[in-house]
């Protein structure tokens, strides 16, 4: 009686090695393959670089605008990223109600915890820095995620304050 598997390979060990050309050939395409991935995945886009990489001034001039500035409109909302992590978004509304053109907006976002104690504090733009800038009377949306909330938040709609802004050089 014969065991199975001990048949003899079809193939020789001398047709599996392949030609050292073939082989370094084929390294190459694996590497370039996999460098192109890398690039098409993990790199930033080929858009506009960031205008600003600071915060915003929120001096006495910035501080005396700041209630010409209304926040509201504010949603929270959930969704799951593409690491299957949940993230909270919150959505809003800020409008100029005054009367000076304002490039940019950020604003400080707290979470609290069941004590009222801050959970998680940041400082985010929500108005990003625009040429054209927010003119008296309009009305900027804005979103912003959180990916990392702490399981202590109360889940009541955290507190958003003004805290930096840039203003255009004209009034109006």
């Amino acid at each position: 009686m014969e065991a199975p598997f001990q048949n003899e390979p079809k193939t020789k060990p001398e047709e599996m090695r392949g030609s050292p050309v073939r082989k370094i050939a084929l390294s190459l395409i694996v590497i370039f393959a996999g460098v192109g991935v890398y690039f098409i995945l993990f790199r930033s886009p080929q858009g506009p670089t960031p205008l600003r990489a600071t915060k915003l001034a929120f001096g006495p001039e910035e501080q005396a605008y700041g209630p010409n500035l209304h926040l509201g409109n504010f949603k929270m909302s959930q969704a799951e990223n593409f690491i299957n992590q949940e993230v909270k978004i919150l959505d809003g509304d800020v409008l100029n109600a005054g009367d000076r053109t304002v490039l940019a907006v950020d604003a400080t976002i707290e979470f609290r915890d069941s004590m009222d104690q801050i959970a998680l504090r940041e400082t985010r733009p929500i108005v990003p820095l625009m040429q054209d800038g927010l003119k008296p009377g309009q009305v900027a949306h804005f979103s912003v995620s959180f990916d990392h909330v702490p399981n202590s938040w109360n889940y009541v709609m955290p507190r958003v304050t003004i805290s930096g802004m840039k203003f255009s050089n004209n009034s109006k």
